[in-house]
């Protein structure tokens, strides 16, 4: 399980990578464009159709690392509090006394 959480934190921070780089390399595109357009005294009518494939490419990219990196946080934290209930159980003695001694992570 661990090792699964762990290799959809990777897939979603390379997704989000290359969801960003693309997205910067749309923005840069597209205003190369329109100073090379206007440059040549051409009328700009939007984007190419390579600045917007571009785009896309950087939303889907970007939506793909979101879902994935959501997706992972879920096993994550119910991992951490399942160890956490098993912790409590295994020593409920030592988890008397910090909630005795304030130290009741929760109420911090």
């Amino acid at each position: 399980m661990k090792k699964t959480v762990q290799i959809m934190g990777i897939v979603a921070a390379i997704f989000l990578i290359i969801g960003f780089g693309l997205f910067i390399l749309a923005g840069w595109g597209s205003l190369v464009e329109y100073h090379a357009l206007e440059w040549r005294g051409v009328q700009h009518k939007g984007a190419s159709p390579l600045t917007r494939a571009t785009g896309n490419l950087s939303y889907c990219f970007l939506g793909t690392g979101f879902l994935a990196g959501f997706i992972a946080l879920i096993p994550f934290f119910t991992t951490a509090i399942r160890n956490s209930r098993k912790t409590h159980k295994k020593y409920p003695k030592q988890a008397q006394d910090l909630l005795k001694d304030g130290q009741n992570q929760i109420n911090s």
